[in-house]
């Protein structure tokens, strides 16, 4: 559970309910000018491995974790570099008129690793195994599956019933938490139909060889990838990217920038992105369980210089809403502005004239340490004192913070707004960092889920966004690019929503 953000850092856990598209990695014929060739090794340096990082998919919850998946397993749906989704191992992914009744059917003449056939039992299986695994994502993005309502239909289709209609099902399984695996499967000895096979996991290190079978004609292109993780997420990977130990940096420091860029040798790859660090307050404790403190933290803060100065100016400033990305975002509600004075009087009103709290900076990124000093240095002009708690390293954070503390900071990936609000923004949400449990939120919630009319889950959705906005527990200050550093000696790979730890690296080539 530490790092699950980190995944949904496309944290599927996602953006439309039509999918069709191309590969989540274009050829480099379009994008470099080059054509592919075999061959090669492929080294990427991850920011947030830990002893807690395992091979089962079920368990994926770190950007570590994700590349490990990517490359040993597939998934019946995924995203492209733009966060568009497509059909993978899926044919047909639909619902009935009803949204309770989905159909899956899968490609026929699909192998895993070990060359048996897939066939929907293993679907069957992974799907059932996800949602029965104690701390998978799966548990809580699957729990309007009814378990016994899943009927299989022949060797290529099941059809899914669920407790109730459900129209963002779909979304759940851009996730690699439910990625498809053999019904005999082992996470000691993993076996998928990805495009690399399993050679060794030792000491935050990976190691995975070319698929020979794999199920799209001619990929991948190298002969194998090497996952490393680093516990200094900054300096040392830069330097091991720029003394050609490593080949590709993920979530790249945004300070960094500068060094990498005007190098021949390293491409900086740089997308608008979507992805957040809110400061989050626990609305069910004092002081933010008074709605006048809370308006007054969401006031002091001047969004426009923490993107400015944390992100170096490689985002756009934020309206206490995440998911900018999805389609159903609100953009019709007025931006919060930045505004002192009424922040100070909020809190006279709330008798908080000199309030004091501790703010838990998330190690989970380089940059979340400066977001917090800029808040504490803003709060100080509304007569707020915040004290910065020592520093921990990630799973003592977790273990010991998150979702305990009054005051602290997460992190997001550029997820749809049915993933993110059904992970932290309903009451019986499993990471409800704020504890924010809004009774109309929840049914206008179900209302958008159950519908199949758009128009009207646009509705219930902008309603819902509009008391998020006003009365949750979360500063979303600023949207930040995706910036990634990989070496020249490489082709296929493009600027990115989620980056390389989501990428299916089975497009990469050696130049």
């Amino acid at each position: 559970m530490v790092t699950r953000r980190n995944v949904l850092l496309g944290g599927g856990i996602a953006a439309a309910a039509a999918l069709a598209g191309p590969s989540l990695l274009r050829s480099a014929q379009a994008s470099e000018g080059a054509t592919p060739k075999r061959g090669g090794t492929v080294r990427v340096g991850a920011e947030d491995a830990s002893s807690k990082d395992n091979m089962d998919p079920a368990l994926a919850f770190s950007g570590f974790a994700a590349m490990m998946c990517r490359a040993m397993y597939d998934s019946l749906v995924k995203e492209d570099a733009t966060g568009k989704p497509y059909d993978s191992l899926a044919e047909v992914f639909e619902p009935d008129a009803t949204a309770q009744v989905w159909t899956i059917r899968i490609r026929d003449g699909v192998t895993f690793h070990d060359g048996k056939a897939m066939t929907i039992d293993d679907v069957i299986f992974s799907i059932t195994r996800a949602m029965t695994t104690t701390g998978s994502l799966a548990v809580r993005s699957l729990e309007a599956l009814d378990p016994k309502g899943i009927e299989k239909d022949g060797k290529l289709t099941a059809r899914l019933k669920l407790k109730y209609p459900y129209s963002f099902f779909k979304q759940a399984f851009f996730h690699p938490c439910l990625s498809i695996v053999p019904s005999d499967f082992d996470a000691k000895k993993p076996v998928g139909s990805g495009p690399f096979k399993f050679v060794s996991f030792e000491d935050q290190k990976f190691a995975a060889e070319r698929n020979p079978n794999y199920w799209l004609d001619g990929k991948p292109y190298l002969d194998r990838i090497e996952v490393i993780g680093f516990a200094d997420p900054t300096t040392a990977r830069l330097n091991a990217l720029m003394s050609g130990q490593i080949d590709a940096m993920p979530n790249l420091a945004f300070t960094q920038a500068r060094t990498i860029e005007g190098r021949e040798d390293i491409k900086l790859l740089s997308a608008a992105g979507a992805s957040f660090e809110p400061f989050t307050m626990r609305v069910d404790q004092p002081p933010f369980k008074d709605p006048r403190v809370l308006e007054a933290f969401k006031l002091m803060v001047d969004r426009e210089q923490l993107v400015r100065n944390v992100y170096a100016g490689r985002g756009r400033i934020g309206n206490d809403l995440g998911w900018a990305q999805d389609p159903y975002y609100n953009a019709g509600i007025p931006q919060r502005a930045y505004d002192p004075d009424k922040a100070k009087f909020l809190l006279k009103e709330a008798g908080q004239e000199g309030l004091e709290v501790e703010l838990n900076p998330s190690p989970e990124a380089p940059w979340n340490s400066a977001a917090a000093q800029v808040l504490a240095q803003q709060a100080k002009k509304v007569g707020v004192t915040i004290k910065l708690a020592a520093s921990a390293d990630l799973s003592s954070f977790y273990d010991q913070k998150y979702l305990k503390v009054d005051f602290a900071q997460d992190m997001f990936g550029p997820n749809p707004l049915s993933v993110t609000a059904g992970y932290s923004l309903l009451p019986d949400s499993p990471y409800n960092e704020s504890h924010w449990k809004d009774e109309k939120a929840a049914e206008l919630f179900k209302l958008a889920s159950s519908t199949g009319d758009s128009d009207k889950a646009r509705q219930y959705l902008n309603d819902f966004q509009q008391l998020v906005h006003d009365k949750a527990g979360w500063i979303v200050w600023g949207f930040r690019d995706s910036l990634q550093a990989v070496s020249g000696k490489f082709g296929g790979l493009e600027p990115s929503l989620r980056g390389v730890n989501m990428h299916d690296l089975s497009g990469v080539w050696a130049l």
